[in-house]
């Protein structure tokens, strides 16, 4: 089990084209061991808004503007250790809600 996990993502350049990340998978689909896989989507609107909308969807929350990035490169992040922990892959959303009941709110 990986206990740093490193996970960078150039948000701004794929929304510039038109893409955001959605998900990140643990041992789904997996071609090259413990390697995670993003999930990447054409967004065509609104792809400014796309995060802070994911997060209000999973968490029923609003967060700042800029900090929107950094926290779901957290929730990512909490996807795959979770993952690791449970040797499965779960849902984003649960990560979500996971990280905002349990880590975001205790900072």
């Amino acid at each position: 089990m990986l206990n740093n996990v490193e996970l960078q993502i150039n948000f701004d350049n794929l929304l510039k084209l038109g893409y955001a990340v959605i998900d990140v998978r643990y041992k789904d689909y997996d071609l090259c061991g413990d390697s995670q896989k993003l999930v990447i989507a054409r967004v065509d609107a609104d792809r400014d808004e796309f995060y802070q909308d994911m997060l209000k969807l999973y968490t029923n929350q609003e967060f700042k503007s800029g900090e929107i990035y950094d926290i779901w490169t957290e929730i990512l992040l909490h996807k795959i250790k979770m993952s690791q922990v449970l040797g499965r892959d779960i849902a984003i959303k649960v990560a979500a809600l996971d990280y905002v009941e349990t880590i975001y709110t205790s900072r």
